[in-house]
């Protein structure tokens, strides 16, 4: 019904499907159901009733999602970013910092062993490390590898995000009711509070005397020269490793990981309004990939992917479990850390709150943060190693 040409059409299509996602669930519409799925599912149906063009159409040009593939997603990740500071997450999350890291290895452990027991054809490896990326950092992950693998436009995809979404969601209850479970819970070390030392909040006030439309400029403007100098050094780097995978994205990451650190004090100001935009931004990328669902693919093709991440994150938790058992860490500090592993800022410090740990909310911020940077590294090496 509305032409391929038709951008400002489909664009207004992508900004309200990507609104009514983040809203209804801030307000609780879905009953709990993510607002990434609902964002999804609702251009899905649009281009299934042949309302909205299909972008997984390979013989069909949409102007509107070439731009949203081409510059929203790498303007996106140096937003999304800014927070990352390597010495203060090593300093002040704990012992957390070591179970989480664990973790890691774990979520990679089991992509290599999920890719043994499941074949899931010629793009195992990018399923593979885009899930290592997301359940080690999040999101941002899953995009980022998913970019550099050029799996963005496949037609398992829709179906991987499907999954993730879905079945991370069921892991993370898991993670809340455990600490409940007596029989469990008796096997490991009771938690104490004074392990963890109290530490200040990473957040700092932002600074209220600049207008808005000065931090969106300043923030445009210092994603878009990371971009810029990503864009122009991943052929080169590539040409020296000899690979023809795009390093584009994952030079980016490097590039605003250095500049937090080394600049803190240019980025932390404006570390949560840029945030906020990087998510805005994705949540329209969500929205395009919506549109490229194949909703035959995605039957025929979830059974397996669910499968797959129900291997990996089994792995995991049974490897942290071990660990965090060996290191004489209590059940709680052990499900925080996966949460961070898996559901990232947003869930780990939430289930820190909620198990009564005032101590520990800052601690899982941290790694949280911390996993945004090792889940895109993570991811595409995990690929790389299946491939």
């Amino acid at each position: 019904m509305i032409a391929p040409e038709n951008a400002f059409a489909l664009f207004t299509i992508l900004v309200a499907a990507s609104a009514f996602g983040m809203i209804g669930e801030r307000k609780g519409w879905f009953l709990g159901l993510s607002g990434v799925i609902v964002t999804i599912t609702i251009t899905a149906l649009l281009t299934t009733f042949g309302i909205i063009p299909s972008a997984s159409d390979t013989e069909l040009s949409v102007p509107i999602y070439d731009f949203v593939f081409t510059y929203l997603i790498p303007i996106s990740i140096p937003l999304l970013l800014f927070n990352v500071q390597l010495k203060r997450i090593v300093k002040d999350s704990g012992r957390l910092l070591g179970i989480f890291l664990i973790g890691a290895l774990g979520i990679a452990i089991g992509a290599i062993v999920a890719a043994q027991v499941i074949n899931l054809g010629e793009e195992t490896y990018k399923i593979a490390g885009a899930f290592v990326g997301t359940y080690t950092g999040g999101s941002v992950n899953f995009m980022a590898v998913s970019t550099t693998f050029d799996f963005v436009e496949s037609p398992l995809f829709p179906a991987t995000i499907a999954v993730d979404v879905g079945f991370t969601n069921v892991y993370l209850m898991v993670l809340f009711i455990m600490p409940s479970l007596s029989f469990v819970l008796r096997f490991f070390p009771a938690y104490k509070a004074e392990a963890i030392e109290e530490v200040v909040d990473i957040k700092k006030e932002e600074d209220t005397a600049m207008p808005v439309m000065e931090k969106l400029a300043i923030c445009f403007t210092i994603s878009g020269v990371l971009c810029v100098l990503g864009m122009w050094l991943g052929p080169i780097m590539a040409g020296w490793i000899g690979t023809e995978i795009n390093l584009e994205v994952l030079i980016i990451t490097i590039l605003i990981t250095l500049l937090a650190n080394i600049a803190p004090q240019l980025l932390e100001p404006l570390a949560d309004f840029a945030f906020e935009i990087g998510m805005f931004l994705m949540f329209v990328f969500l929205a395009v990939i919506g549109a490229a669902s194949d909703v035959y693919a995605i039957i025929n093709a979830a059974p397996g992917i669910l499968g797959f991440a129900i291997i990996m994150l089994l792995v995991h938790l049974i490897i942290s479990l071990i660990a965090g058992k060996l290191l004489g860490i209590s059940l709680h500090e052990i499900m925080i850390a996966s949460s961070a592993n898996v559901g990232g800022v947003s869930i780990a410090a939430p289930m820190a709150a909620t198990f009564g740990m005032k101590k520990l909310v800052t601690p899982a911020i941290l790694i949280g943060i911390l996993g945004y940077v090792v889940g895109t590294f993570l991811g595409i090496g995990t690929g790389l190693f299946l491939q």
